[in-house]
């Protein structure tokens, strides 16, 4: 309870996990390549120097590393380096603000093809099944003691393990990321409780890959005003549509992570070759910029004068799109610091960060609670299975444990608080629009603090508070009683009214204790 929350980054192979992860930070910290790289499960927390400790599947004692070569023991080893073999997880220690509120977990991936069979190695990666790299990549990763089946229960075991994910999907919904959601965590798996919209949200990746735009669209959209999140915000739309992704995910975010990470790591030399760039019209560099591999590698491009070493260092640093903004930017006159916090904002990378702060670290402490709490449940509910199988009584402690882990659900309000969240998420409340609402205001879903949880401006009136609870208790207390109400929303009108009753207390000895209005408390508010 005391660490960090853990923030698993899952999903199948090359959806963009590690460049999601690095874009979080804002720095290179695991590999990213044009195959799936990432063989071990990797953990990142906060340390201030680099370090790095890997543990094994025989139950060794771990191995701690100075330094920040994080590739030697989570990518693809040469022909005959062993160094992988056994390795069951790599934990990696960096500076990062923003690991002070999370643990971030990179999974190898989901449903990971290699070691099974050809044709479904191919089908994954979208290669011929006789592509020798096929072979290839199921040797290497024979090479290291594993296998695509294993991987893939790595994985889950990460998610179970997780106290929120976020869960990439690369460009389009493929039936495969469905079936991961409903079936790989699924009934009768621990993390199956992960994946709801309480501790999950869908990542959109690579959506810069949208630009510029196929010149048979309708409408032939223009490539120099054409947004690609946009229309990765159109698509995550249509997704949260599907009711198997609503009950699932919070929301679905577009994010191109290549941007976001390149506009953390853009030093001034890159600007400068930009800046060369920017010199040509946008109508000729858009023309240029539109086959990425062409503005890369050929040698001349007519009215270009930046070498092809540098035009594809910047294509591998920022993607076309990218340069396409960042020229844009320094033509309009931007500084460089600026063009820098424009790509990352423009890359959703920020705006994810804020989401993610908000949603999951405002809530880290209950959902840390309901996560050691579930976990406990299902021990209960295991050892009561095992003796049923036996014939045998269960153990003399369980019903105790058992009572006290219900007691600890009953009493604890923000538990309860989460309990209507999760129903409002899986669909069960029948409240009107504006209670709805209302109820989520009052269960931090739009903030914490009292101020938002009332609904009140912040910062505000600490007087003003206890009378603004207050209010709003005879209209739930009402509600309560209502005959009409479903056990779902009875419950949830409860927990509302005893909701605001906790913060007319709380609030009105906090102003008592700041000497801003008299007023009487009693014992327990103390507490």
């Amino acid at each position: 309870m005391s660490q960090p929350m853990r923030l698993a980054v899952a999903g199948q192979v090359k959806r963009g996990k590690s460049t999601l992860l690095n874009a979080l930070l804002g720095r290179r910290v695991t590999a990213v390549g044009q195959l799936e790289t990432t063989y071990s499960v990797t953990e990142i927390y906060h340390s201030d120097r680099p370090v790095i400790r890997v543990r094994y599947r025989d139950g060794r004692a771990p191995v701690e590393y100075d330094g920040a070569d994080l590739a030697r023991f989570t990518v693809r080893p040469e022909e005959g380096d062993d160094r992988l073999a056994g390795v069951r997880a790599v934990e990696y220690g960096c500076p990062a603000e923003l690991l002070r509120s999370f643990r971030l977990v990179d999974t190898p991936g989901l449903a990971s093809p290699f070691g099974t069979d050809s044709a479904n190695t191919a089908q994954y990666l979208g290669i011929s099944p006789d592509d020798p790299a096929v072979a290839v990549l199921a040797g290497e990763l024979a090479a290291t003691g594993t296998d695509g089946a294993r991987m893939h229960e790595e994985s889950v075991a990460e998610l179970e393990r997780a106290d929120a994910v976020l869960y990439l999907f690369s460009r389009a919904l493929h039936e495969r990321d469905q079936a991961a959601v409903s079936d790989f965590l699924g009934p009768g798996r621990a993390g199956g409780a992960v994946m709801t919209p309480l501790r999950a949200f869908g990542v959109l990746s690579r959506c810069d890959q949208y630009w510029p735009p196929a010149r048979d669209l309708p409408g032939r959209p223009d490539p120099l005003t054409y947004d690609p999140m946009e229309v990765g915000r159109r698509i995550a739309t249509r997704y949260l549509e599907r009711p198997e992704v609503a009950s699932a995910f919070y929301t679905v975010v577009p994010v191109a992570g290549l941007l976001g990470l390149g506009a953390c790591l853009m030093d001034d030399e890159h600007l400068t070759w930009l800046r060369d760039l920017a010199a040509l019209t946008p109508t000729v560099l858009t023309r240029r910029l539109r086959d990425a591999a062409l503005f890369g590698t050929e040698p001349q491009l007519p009215g270009v004068t930046l070498p092809p070493g540098h035009r594809r260092e910047l294509a591998d640093l920022l993607g076309v799109w990218g340069i396409h903004l960042a020229c844009g930017y320094l033509r309009e006159g931007l500084d460089p610091e600026q063009v820098r916090r424009n790509l990352l904002h423009d890359s959703g990378i920020g705006p994810l960060r804020t989401l993610v702060t908000r949603h999951f670290g405002n809530r880290a402490g209950v959902i840390k609670r309901d996560h050691a709490l579930r976990d406990l449940e299902a021990e209960v509910a295991r050892v009561r299975l095992r003796s049923q199988r036996a014939h045998e009584p269960p153990p003399a402690p369980v019903a105790g444990i058992a009572d006290l882990l219900d007691r600890f659900r009953h009493d604890d309000h923000e538990l309860q608080e989460l309990a209507v969240l999760a129903a409002h998420y899986r669909g069960e409340l029948h409240l009107s629009a504006s209670e709805t609402t209302e109820i989520l205001r009052l269960t931090g879903e739009f903030g914490t603090s009292a101020f938002a949880r009332l609904g009140l401006p912040e910062p505000g009136d600490v007087g003003a508070l206890a009378g603004a609870a207050r209010a709003r208790v005879p209209h739930w207390a009402r509600r309560e009683l209502d005959p009409m109400l479903g056990p779902a929303d009875e419950f949830a009108t409860r927990v509302v009214r005893h909701g605001y009753e906790r913060l007319e207390r709380r609030s009105a000895l906090a102003a008592d204790l700041l000497g801003l209005a008299p007023t009487t408390h009693r014992p327990e508010d103390d507490r």
